[in-house]
């Protein structure tokens, strides 16, 4: 099932644009409510993102192959059962956002004990393969969807 939404752009406190080195993918955000830095803790990631007041994070994790938005998922699944070995597919759906198709992924895991969730929109073009991921432990997911939702759909194609 499609969904069509116009993120960031439409979104006028979504005013940084935070671009990519690798793709020419990049993600509008509100830099008021979020702090970002190139990523140190997770060598896969290019950056990592935090909701300045709570406990909600983010990462953009970016390479130049392009690779088939059904493909993604497997390896979605794969990099988040190396850290949460039980890790589920809550939710699945593709939408349409800014004009690109995005592959939605909802999962759960058991990280260190903890019951979290990621939430992310993963996208490839032929520049190259995004996984624009949220994550939380999941009894706040609930709470934080409005900020992800708004995070998530500032991702944009770059020319």
């Amino acid at each position: 099932s499609l969904k069509s939404t116009s993120g960031g752009i439409a979104n006028d406190e979504a005013t940084f644009l935070l671009k990519s080195n690798k793709v020419k993918i990049g993600f509008w955000l509100n830099s008021k409510i979020w702090s970002f830095k190139k990523a140190t803790n997770n060598s896969e990631a290019e950056y990592e993102l935090q909701l300045k007041d709570g406990d909600l994070y983010g990462m953009v994790i970016s390479e130049k192959i392009q690779i088939p938005i059904e493909t993604l998922k497997s390896i979605a699944i794969k990099n988040a059962s190396e850290v949460a070995p039980d890790v589920k597919i809550m939710k699945e759906e593709y939408r349409i956002v800014n004009g690109i198709k995005v592959l939605l992924l909802q999962m759960n895991g058991t990280m260190q004990g903890i019951s979290f969730s990621y939430l992310g929109y993963y996208y490839s073009n032929n520049s190259g393969t995004v996984q624009f991921v949220t994550y939380t432990s999941s009894n706040l997911l609930e709470s934080y969807l409005p900020k992800i939702e708004s995070l998530l759909n500032g991702i944009v194609e770059l020319n």
